[in-house]
């Protein structure tokens, strides 16, 4: 455990730096995902063995598509994750053929699994075609044959590309959710960006989903280059005129060699005032009706094409096991279960490279690039990561599941937390209340330091063995 006196050090230093997401992929960060042979066979026996015992084997899907329209600064000015620049139809369409192959691959592996979310990103996922839609839909039902009633199923898509016809077949496939990356309402900010969506995009593209009985959902930033809380809350106030039912409102995350790092860094708002964006725009939507269900997300209630969203990972509740399988370039998967034992749980992430990824499918191989492999302590730190994003830890449900107190594991950040009034302590929850929410990163990655510090401490050794390792695979949504 950490000492108290460290961990209070640490939240003095760090509460008024810039917070930097890296929670998207869970626990621990893709750099230290350096095994090269994930054992597909051993996953594939533990998720048989679990249905032999009669618990359900769900799984959250996701398919990836590589590219994106080319912008003027290139990927959208912050985008860190890894894309092509997109190539026309025909390149789109010889691509999906690739996924249609792998996802063969695991054809056997997932029999007699349940389908419980599914989401299509990217890349830009709405740039396929309308028939593109039902033949997607066609592949995810010849491998889950048994879709879960309340499945939330996501397509994620920019505003300029959706069209009637798209968002027709997008329905009609049997998808139920759009979600939208618009990131500016702001036409002007926007356009620092690269991106050539308009008022008029976002608008049509909201319209088509209620003619068509589609959930949607619109992503927003704050943090944008020369953006101000007044233009912020402008942008909310128009989607809240707009009845737009769910938002996600998050901070942009500046890294890496992109334009807003190495161009618009000094354009940045501060720290202080990413945080007062923070809270005006909670209070703000708060007041109107909305409710917070997480660090990121905001939903009033009264749509009546809501579904509940999930993340589709194993509740900590119940010993039923529900794994993420991600198909397509660059796609993360997470197998495994707390209950299978140390070492038998695994995250890995496929090819980023699109050569390498289409010639592990013509060898007829799962186009895996790296793994990591749990134990026990990853699978704690990496369900706590997925909880903290909903703002709540069932301490009480993760006791259950898996033996540990999640309070008395990590007793000296809880109580920092609390002291600040940024966590609430009960004894079968923990809560992030107050600015918790917007400190998600910083609490995260205090929660880790520990287990951090001795993975850094193995890399070191790896090194000095002379192994290669992965770099650090951070990343921001688009």
């Amino acid at each position: 455990m950490l000492d108290s006196a460290f961990v209070k050090e640490y939240l003095d230093t760090h509460l008024e730096q810039r917070q930097a997401n890296k929670v998207q992929h869970g626990f621990p960060s893709p750099r230290y995902w350096n095994e090269r042979s994930v054992p597909m066979d051993e996953l594939t026996e533990d998720r048989r063995q679990l249905q032999k015992e009669g618990q359900q084997a769900g799984v959250y899907l996701y398919i990836g598509v590589p590219y994106c329209i080319k912008t003027t600064p290139g990927k959208c000015g912050y985008c860190l994750f890894p894309v092509e620049e997109f190539q026309g139809n025909e390149a789109l369409e010889d691509y999906y053929g690739y996924v249609e192959r792998e996802a063969d691959l695991y054809r056997d592996r997932l029999q007699g699994s349940v389908l419980t979310t599914a989401y299509f990103g990217g890349g830009t996922s709405n740039l396929y075609r309308p028939h593109m839609y039902h033949k997607i839909m066609d592949l995810v039902r010849g491998i889950f044959p048994d879709i879960e009633e309340a499945a939330d199923i996501t397509l994620e898509g920019i505003p300029q590309l959706f069209t009637r016809d798209k968002m027709r077949a997008i329905r009609d496939s049997g998808m139920n959710r759009i979600s939208m990356g618009v990131q500016q309402v702001n036409e002007r900010l926007n356009r620092l960006s690269g991106r050539r969506q308009t008022t008029k995009h976002v608008v049509q593209s909201l319209e088509w989903a209620r003619e068509f009985g589609l959930a949607a959902n619109v992503d927003v930033i704050y943090g944008w280059p020369q953006q101000t809380v007044e233009t912020m809350l402008e942008d909310l106030e128009t989607l809240v005129s707009w009845d737009v039912y769910d938002i996600t409102h998050y901070e942009l995350n500046v890294g890496g060699p992109t334009d807003f790092a190495l161009n618009r860094f000094h354009e940045l708002p501060s720290t202080l005032s990413n945080l007062e964006m923070y809270r005006e725009g909670r209070d703000f939507l708060l007041d109107r009706g909305y409710e917070q269900h997480g660090a990121y997300s905001f939903r009033k209630p009264g749509d009546p094409t809501t579904r509940p969203f999930r993340e589709g990972y194993r509740p900590e509740t119940t010993r039923d096991t529900s794994d993420a399988v991600g198909w397509g370039y660059a796609a993360v998967s997470f197998f495994g279960d707390a209950s299978f034992g140390a070492g038998r749980s695994w995250s890995f992430i496929n090819q980023r490279s699109l050569p390498l990824y289409k010639r592990a499918i013509d060898e007829g191989r799962f186009p895996i690039e790296r793994g990591f492999r749990h134990q026990s302590e990853d699978w704690l730190l990496s369900t706590v990561f997925r909880k903290l994003l909903s703002m709540e830890i069932d301490r009480a449900g993760i006791r259950r599941a898996m033996g540990v107190d999640v309070y008395e594991e990590f007793a000296t950040v809880w109580d920092a937390l609390a002291e600040r009034r940024l966590a609430d302590i009960e004894p079968d929850w923990i809560r992030l209340v107050g600015d918790g929410p917007f400190y998600t990163p910083l609490v995260s990655a205090l929660l880790a330091e520990e287990r951090y510090r001795a993975l850094r401490e193995r890399e070191a050794r790896a090194q000095q063995a002379g192994l290669t390792l992965i770099g650090d695979g951070g990343a921001q949504h688009g």
